[in-house]
């Protein structure tokens, strides 16, 4: 660097912004030494920041080496896991622990087709193995495939509708709040990014990059699927609206995630920007990286969202745990909140809960203390080890004291309290709680928010839930022939004798064929090519015809 010979050049590059390599290996080897040379030149610090990070081992935790056909080859990981997924693995994963990668099998080769053409081997003349990563499979369920899909979705549906995204802009404040919230939640990530990023701190950003994209696969484009189904019509600003939204968030996110994933956003970027717009830069790698937006940022929107998205993941919850598919409707939902502003953001998506959970009606209590109550036991395992000797008066006056002082225990907070003249510190896992719940009802609860949903069914809700398993199956035949999303059918059904998939059929015939795109509804009495589904507890054989 020119100590000796050119001071001014020197100073132009000391000290280091940052320097980084392993931790174990590299802390006396380079980061001490380079502390000691700067102490002995000019006794300034030689760096402004160091990162430091753990190892790199198999999933079993255990060092790769040569030796045993253990290790990793580049080339093998690239062609196998992807390279976009690796980058996000390094940089999602957190540095302060080992970072168990993946699994070489030696004994299993494989030839690799590359952009250079199918290999046997690596440059370095290794055998190319098959190479495991649960890791990256996970990364590619939760992150790459849910982002593809919501690209994809948007170009198959603009393509059918010639969407033009050189339309003058509809008003971000007439448009939808669901478009203003996902708008919002994407300047929230942006805030994140600069935030994280500048301090070095990838992983951070990426975790709420993450929730995003759930956001954006899961909640947002599934809540608005119908307003791109709907036929087009030139003059439907609210199908504009719900256009125009999701392309400035893909646009965008395309250039936040550029340095992560550079070759699944440079494909994104290329297909939705410049194949039309010439004077945009020519990759997403030459633009500028994107910063927030205030004015689309609104913290209360995206408060009010989050509240109601934690009711819907209680609601899921309980359904699983009581066997009740999501396709059967429930008859009600109630809900109590630890404060107002929770209770007050859910009572205005009151509405959105009750679809996302198919509920026909949200009620909002003071407390569920009707239908739910809680028992508190102490935990010995944790509890001894701090309160040995108080083991017995934790036994006995403990459970005594009830939800009203034990209650933060559940939402993940810690409790303080005097017991016989002793001072007690209980954390959330001292403390072993107990659910009591009222007949035909299940309860949860989670940061302060507390539900319970009426499980007892009705003829009618047991008809309304066949109808949509009529509605699903149907679905499921449309995506095996195959059918372009316009196409129209006739649906055929025989119910093999089931009067009560006739009977819900007959009463939701209107909504089966509005769900499906179909022309007709007819029932045969002898239908011998249709596939067995199973409808509610029952069987039924349909068929579907493209008209």
């Amino acid at each position: 660097m020119q100590y000796n010979t050119n001071p001014e050049e020197w100073e132009k590059w000391y000290p280091a912004d940052l320097v980084t390599e392993c931790f174990p290996g590299q802390f006396r080897n380079w980061f001490y030494a380079l502390l000691s040379m700067a102490t002995m030149m000019d006794g300034t610090p030689p760096f402004k920041t160091l990162l430091g990070y753990r190892l790199v081992l198999n999933e079993e935790g255990k060092p790769m080496h040569k030796s045993d056909g253990t290790a990793i080859w580049f080339e093998e990981a690239a062609e196998q896991l992807g390279v976009d997924t690796m980058r996000w693995m390094y940089l999602a994963h957190n540095p302060a622990s080992d970072l168990r990668f993946g699994m070489r099998n030696p004994d299993e080769q494989v030839t690799l087709e590359t952009p250079e053409g199918p290999i046997s081997e690596t440059r370095e003349g290794a055998p190319t193995c098959l190479v495991e990563s649960k890791p990256a499979d996970e990364i590619r369920r939760q992150v790459l495939i849910p982002l593809w899909n919501s690209y994809a979705f948007f170009v198959n549906y603009a393509r059918l509708d010639e969407f033009d995204p050189s339309q003058a802009a509809v008003p971000v404040a007439d448009r939808p709040e669901i478009d203003r919230w996902i708008l919002s939640n994407l300047q929230a990530l942006l805030v994140s990014a600069k935030t994280e990023i500048e301090a070095y701190n990838y992983a951070g950003f990426l975790k709420n990059a993450t929730m995003f994209i759930d956001d954006l696969s899961n909640w947002y484009i599934r809540r608005n699927r119908r307003r791109f189904w709907r036929s087009q019509d030139a003059n439907d600003t609210d199908k504009l609206a719900a256009y125009q939204t999701l392309y400035e968030v893909l646009v965008t996110l395309s250039q936040a995630l550029a340095p992560v994933i550079p070759f699944l956003t440079e494909r994104i970027y290329q297909n939705l920007v410049t194949s039309w717009d010439k004077s945009a830069p020519t990759s997403v790698h030459l633009c500028d990286f994107p910063i927030c937006d205030t004015e689309l940022l609104d913290e209360k929107l995206n408060f009010r969202s989050a509240q109601a998205q934690i009711m819907v993941k209680l609601g899921h919850k309980l359904r699983d745990e009581s066997n009740q598919r999501v396709r059967q409707p429930l008859a009600e939902l109630r809900y109590a909140c630890q404060t107002t502003e929770q209770a007050e953001a859910i009572e205005s998506l009151a509405s959105t809960v009750e679809e996302e959970l198919n509920i026909k009606q949200v009620t909002r209590c003071e407390n569920l203390d009707e239908l739910v109550s809680y028992t508190y036991k102490p935990n010995l395992k944790t509890l001894g080890p701090k309160y040995g000797k108080l083991l017995g008066v934790l036994r006995k006056e403990l459970p005594e004291l009830g939800d009203e002082v034990l209650g933060p225990l559940r939402r993940g907070e810690s409790v303080s309290l005097e017991l016989s003249g002793n001072q007690i510190d209980l954390e959330p896992d001292d403390v072993l709680v107990g659910t009591e719940q009222a007949a035909d009802w299940a309860s949860a609860d989670e940061q302060g928010i507390q539900i319970a949903i009426s499980t007892k069914l009705t003829p009618e809700l047991e008809q309304e839930g066949m109808a949509r398993d009529f509605v699903r199956q149907i679905q499921q035949l449309r995506k095996e022939a195959d059918l372009e999303i316009e196409d129209r059918i006739i649906v055929t059904y025989d119910s093999q004798g089931a009067a009560e998939i006739e009977q819900a059929v007959s009463n939701w015939t209107d909504y089966i064929l509005g769900e499906t795109l179909g022309d007709q509804l007819n029932q045969s009495q002898s239908l011998t090519d249709g596939k067995e589904v199973t409808i509610g507890n029952a069987k039924a054989l349909i068929t579907i015809q493209k008209v």
